[in-house]
């Protein structure tokens, strides 16, 4: 009697799959191929384990190489994943997968933000386009082909090419449609179509074309929803359909369709709470409680938007304890209970107000005090800080506003300091002297406000300076002249005063462009009216000037309360 032969390892069965490919014996490669399809869904460490031996025993086949490089990337491990797509890539033999290599890398690179995206993407676009010309009906390279041509117009729209990025997604676009018509709708290409959809709704709302928008929703929400529904365990579906339904809610809002708005947002809600409780995709969904918060404030529901930025706050705050605390984590909390401050000062909760600011200040702070870290966290305290400096001036205990306006410049010193070329660090400390000066003028301190008018007009005409044609940056620094006058004022210096109302004055082309439109008026006749307020020998003719603007306001139905009052002193001037 012969003997017991081995038996077969069951197709179905992983582990016994990769247990035969371990052994490299007959048959080996086929096996670590087949554990790797089985496993990868329930165990992506067997796939991937089992790919790597496929990729030893055949390194020439690109396949394995170029699944492996996925599932690195899916697990996080990017520079694994780029290491094995750069050597498909190099391979001069199997054009399709070198492509697809390239591809990977430049969603790789995107991902990091770094400027070799486009140079990878124009590597897929072009092999695609060799191979379409030897045969135009190739779906495949059709579709890589789109795709390649769908993110270079991303990257031209956030280049601000808009003419070329739209250009660029139409064309990805038609083409899609145009293999569906074909070779029918295969779940691939249904799937790159919602993707074109989508990505052409977001032009549409970048346009202010919100009913078109909406249109190509529709039709990405309905591929997305049938994908979900066909493929239960690839939660890939439900997170774009949930993004889905999120662009949908601002374009229903853009349009004016509030109910429909709503709608939306919940069913973005919906997709992602499957999401968290099968998936642990729950930080995606403490992102969605923040949108469907801020939509919900939007449309005049501030009590469920308060109820859904608290939903967001506790899932942040429980994931970033278990995660003990990394930085993304960490800032993605802190803005959640910022976004919680700020919609509690709009309604005057002072005390979630305060609750949300202070916490958010512990974290941030806790982060500024570690040796070498970014100055981001010293921005991020600065921000805290104000809020509590707003909510103390809600409740109004001056001397607790001047101190929390005061932490916050320090703290915007502090990451200007670390990073002196950072210009919205400079803008957001010219900012906050603004309300530290008018802290300390409340307070009767007018020469500590004089100083940090000063400080902030300094800041702002070198921001000016370096955006000479930019009207909102000539406006910032027109509001530091006027408070810079008021001070000096304050302090009984007239001519400071006079200087600095006359410079301000200077900048009114810069603002408006047409200094005779009605808010150049309005500027103008309030500054006229600051410096006929000074005395002198011009007075009478800033007054009769400023009166004269403010008629026009009057005549046109625009005079504000506040106008009207300086119209009424200067008459009895």
């Amino acid at each position: 009697m012969g003997k017991d032969q081995p038996s077969a390892p069951h197709p179905d069965d992983p582990d016994a799959l990769i247990a035969e490919a371990r052994l490299k014996g007959p048959g080996a490669t086929l096996a670590a191929r087949r554990a790797a399809v089985l496993a990868e869904v329930r165990d992506p460490a067997l796939a991937r384990e089992a790919l790597a031996l496929a990729v030893q025993m055949e390194p020439r086949d690109p396949a394995p190489r170029l699944a492996l490089a996925r599932l690195h990337a899916e697990a996080g491990n990017l520079d694994a994943a780029r290491a094995e797509a750069s050597l498909v890539l190099k391979d001069e033999v199997d054009e399709a997968a070198r492509a697809r290599a390239a591809f990977l890398l430049g969603e790789i690179a995107r991902f990091r933000n770094e400027d070799d995206a486009r140079g990878f993407y124009e590597t897929t676009r072009r092999i695609e386009e060799a191979l379409l010309a030897r045969d135009r009906s190739d779906p495949t390279a059709t579709r890589w082909f789109a795709r390649a041509r769908g993110r270079l117009a991303e990257l031209d729209a956030a280049a601000g090419e808009f003419d070329r990025a739209r250009t660029g997604a139409e064309g990805a676009l038609a083409l899609l449609y145009g293999c569906a018509s074909q070779i029918g709708e295969t779940q691939v290409i249904a799937a790159d179509i919602a993707d074109g959809e989508m990505r052409m709704a977001a032009f549409d709302l970048d346009n202010g074309n919100a009913n078109s928008a909406r249109r190509r929703l529709n039709a990405a929400i309905q591929r997305y929803e049938a994908l979900a529904i066909t493929e239960t365990m690839e939660p890939h579906w439900r997170a774009v359909l949930a993004d889905a339904w999120t662009l949908a809610a601002e374009a229903d809002y853009v349009r004016g369709a509030k109910p429909d708005a709503r709608a939306a947002i919940d069913k973005a809600l919906q997709a992602r709470l499957g999401l968290a409780s099968h998936f642990g995709e729950a930080w995606a969904l403490a992102g969605t409680w923040r949108v469907r918060a801020a939509l919900l404030a939007a449309i005049d529901d501030p009590g469920s938007a308060t109820e859904s930025l608290a939903h967001a706050r506790v899932i942040a705050e429980r994931l970033y304890a278990a995660a003990h605390g990394s930085e993304p984590q960490a800032r993605f909390l802190v803005h959640t209970m910022l976004d919680q401050a700020d919609h509690a000062l709009r309604g005057r909760d002072l005390i979630t107000g305060r609750d949300a600011a202070d916490s958010a200040r512990k974290v941030c702070e806790a982060f500024a005090s570690i040796e070498g870290i970014g100055p981001i966290w010293f921005a991020e305290a600065a921000s805290c800080w104000d809020r509590l400096g707003e909510t103390a001036r809600l409740a109004a205990v001056s001397s607790q506003v001047q101190d929390a306006f005061e932490r916050s410049v320090q703290f915007r010193r502090m990451a200007l300091s670390a990073d002196p070329q950072n210009a919205r660090f400079k803008r957001n400390l010219a900012a906050g002297l603004i309300k530290a000066g008018e802290a300390a003028l409340a307070a009767g301190a007018p020469q500590t406000a004089r100083a940090a008018f000063a400080e902030s007009t300094s800041l702002r005409i070198q921001l000016a300076d370096g955006a000479p044609k930019d009207a909102a940056t000539a406006h910032m620094l027109a509001v530091a002249l006027e408070r810079l006058g008021l001070a000096s004022r304050a302090c009984g210096d007239t001519q400071g005063a006079r200087a600095a109302w006359e410079e301000e004055l200077d900048l009114t082309s810069r603002i408006f462009g047409d200094d005779n439109n009605l808010e150049a008026l309005r500027f103008r006749a309030i500054v006229e009216g600051h410096l006929a307020g000074l005395g002198g020998a011009d007075a009478d003719t800033r007054r009769r000037s400023a009166l004269s603007r403010l008629d026009t306001l009057a005549q046109a139905g625009v005079l504000s309360a506040q106008e009207a009052a300086l119209r009424k002193q200067l008459w009895s001037n």
